[in-house]
């Protein structure tokens, strides 16, 4: 925010400011997203934050991964969990015991699992090729760049570790 120099307090942004704000700009996007994605998941029965999960059981080996992999997908573990109880209540996966690992989990897709991935994965493309209709090829690998960067920066900077290491440092 900009800083009123005469009374020394923060001034509001105006509305246009506030919607030109990479972060609120960015949120439009992710929701617009998840909309989309939801109403095309909605046959399924499944939500867009678990078919993510989906997809990416299904690009693990033979549709299989260990849930302690599942924590690097950006979510806290009690989300995780609460996802893939859902997930397995209703048919899409199921999970084994490791033959080697007593303590370790694996969480494998059913048929209907890789079909709602499958789905999942026509979304992905087909929203990629709408995004890059309205570009320059050139535009779009920027973009793509650009985009890769602010995740790099948001996953290092604003992860769990780093958060809870910053507030403990202000404290």
């Amino acid at each position: 925010m900009k800083t009123d120099n005469t009374a020394g307090h923060r001034r509001r942004m105006t509305e246009q400011e506030l919607i030109r704000k990479k972060p609120v700009m960015l949120d439009f996007i992710a929701h617009k997203l998840d909309v989309y994605n939801n109403r095309q998941l909605a046959p399924f029965g499944v939500t867009h934050s678990q078919a993510k999960l989906l997809v990416r059981i299904s690009h693990s080996q033979g549709g299989k991964i260990a849930q302690s992999e599942l924590k690097a997908f950006g979510r806290q573990g009690s989300t995780i969990t609460s996802l893939l109880a859902n997930l397995e209540k209703n048919g899409f996966i199921y999970r084994e015991s490791s033959e080697t690992d007593a303590r370790a989990k694996y969480v494998c897709l059913t048929e209907s699992g890789m079909q709602v991935a499958d789905v999942a994965n026509e979304n992905i493309i087909k929203l990629d090729e709408l995004i890059d209709s309205s570009l320059s090829k050139k535009e779009a690998d920027t973009l793509h760049s650009l985009l890769a960067k602010v995740c790099d920066t948001l996953h290092d900077r604003l992860s769990d570790e780093a958060f809870t290491e910053e507030r403990n440092d202000n404290t």
